[in-house]
């Protein structure tokens, strides 16, 4: 089989595929650290599943205020996230790293 030479094929992998492969890394490194920290240091029991307002300056600001559900809701995703790379020995995660050029490994 020939090697891909084409250089739209070229310019799109280096634009577009390795890029979008260093942002999905990037994620994962994210949500790994995230949500190991949230459960080291307990953070169910400071910011509990409710709807009562996490006060951290958004009505100020302008950002959307959050309150202890949504915060969890975010922990979730994250945990699937991570769970849906880690499945069958890593087999996401590794297509994800193979072509990401500056990732956390």
């Amino acid at each position: 089989m020939a090697d891909i030479t084409s250089p739209q094929a070229v310019r799109f992998s280096n634009e577009k595929i390795r890029p979008a492969a260093e942002r999905m890394a990037q994620l994962y490194t994210i949500a790994k650290q995230v949500v190991d920290e949230w459960y080291a240091t307990n953070m169910g029991t400071e910011i509990p599943v409710s709807a009562d307002l996490i006060i951290d300056g958004s009505a100020n600001d302008g950002r959307t205020p959050i309150n202890g559900n949504d915060a969890t809701l975010v922990i979730s995703r994250l945990q699937e996230f991570v769970t849906d790379m880690e499945a069958n020995n890593n087999a996401k995660l590794n297509t994800v790293l193979k072509p990401a050029v500056n990732a956390l490994r």
